[in-house]
């Protein structure tokens, strides 16, 4: 009877344990970009994709940014831009490496000079 009453209290204990633990896999992204001014805000790992929104916003700091793509868990963002001219692009992909490479497709497709990956982040 005593064992019983020990796993039992152990087994509540686990419990509330899990159900009070902060969660494991936050994984929101956005791309904030100005075309204007060519500013741009990337966020990663946020909790939800609303402050991964606001967090991507702030960091561009125009009131002109808009939300170009939104990321989700296990996935990565990246924005290029190009040395001269107004060129850009931005790329979301399931790696850092693929993500970087949309990123220079996408702005190569907008100028003739040359691009260069300014930030790219990656969610858990």
């Amino acid at each position: 009877m005593h064992r019983a009453i020990l796993n039992a209290t152990g087994f509540a204990a686990a419990l509330f344990v899990l159900a009070t633990a902060a969660p494991a896999a936050a994984g929101y992204g956005a791309l904030a970009f100005d075309e204007s001014t060519r500013k741009y805000g990337l966020s990663s790992n946020e909790e939800t994709q609303g402050k991964a929104d606001d967090v991507a916003s702030k960091i561009c700091g125009s009131d002109k940014c808009k939300i170009i793509f939104r990321t989700s868990s296990k996935e990565c963002g990246a924005v290029a831009i190009a040395e001269t001219g107004t060129g850009w692009g931005g790329g979301k992909r399931t790696n850092r490496a693929a993500a970087e490479l949309g990123a220079m497709q996408s702005c190569q497709k907008h100028t003739k000079g040359q691009c260069k990956i300014r930030s790219v982040e990656c969610n858990r």
